[in-house]
């Protein structure tokens, strides 16, 4: 019984939580671009949407190629990677204070709302 306990206590202590939502965040396809202006709206392109920043929960991203848009979310605000994103836009652009919200993609059960920041421009 002991012995029991202490393995679980041993899987248990293992056992690493997922990043938190806060502190240092670094998106890995921004390392090697360089941070312009940020700026209150952007145009929404056509076939392009948002995506979740790979080492980041708290960024979304906007955009392929040489320039890619960041929108650094809220502290404690962020999404999972391969969950479906809808914005909440007021006309025909993205902009600050607009709503994200999020499902997942198999279950459909909506998720967190967060509200866009400032859209920062990464270029190479």
């Amino acid at each position: 019984m002991r012995f029991g306990l202490i393995v679980l206590a041993a899987i248990v202590g293992s056992c690493t939580a997922p990043p938190p939502l806060t502190g240092p965040r670094q998106a890995t396809e921004l390392v090697g671009r360089v941070a312009g202006a940020p700026q209150h709206c952007i145009l929404i392109e056509r076939d392009i949407g948002f995506r979740v920043a790979d080492g980041d929960r708290g960024t979304l991203l906007y955009g392929t190629g040489k320039r890619i848009w960041a929108n650094h979310l809220e502290p404690g605000c962020g999404f999972n990677r391969g969950d479906v994103l809808v914005v909440q836009t007021i006309g025909s652009d993205y902009c600050r204070g607009d709503f994200v919200r999020s499902f997942d993609p198999v279950s459909r059960f909506p998720s967190q709302s967060c509200r866009l920041g400032e859209f920062v421009p990464y270029t190479r």
